[in-house]
């Protein structure tokens, strides 16, 4: 498996906004081939709103992130975000044979 973690800290006034465009992403990402999950996440405070894909495999995540890119690059992350995103890219480590 093949996880991206992405961590968003929008302002306050932007809060909904990035919430409503990044369940839009995960509505779409779940459709995609090779997309096991798609989640968003909130912190309890609200400072951090962090959107995770799953992925079958790196390859199945490389083939697919064109499909998403054009919807990423319409949200203005400059006047969104306080500060810039931070993205994960996570190999699994499967458990040791028995």
């Amino acid at each position: 498996m093949f996880t991206q973690v992405v961590v968003h800290r929008p302002k306050d006034e932007f809060r909904g906004e990035t919430v409503a465009f990044l369940q839009r992403v995960t509505e779409a990402a779940r459709v995609l081939p090779g997309v096991v999950e798609a989640v968003v996440w909130a912190e309890g405070d609200g400072e951090r709103v962090v959107l995770t894909t799953t992925w079958e495999s790196p390859a199945t995540f490389a083939a697919g992130e064109d499909a998403l890119f054009d919807l990423l690059q319409s949200v203005p992350y400059d006047e969104w975000m306080r500060e810039p995103l931070d993205v994960l890219l996570l190999d699994e480590i499967p458990p040791p044979a028995a």
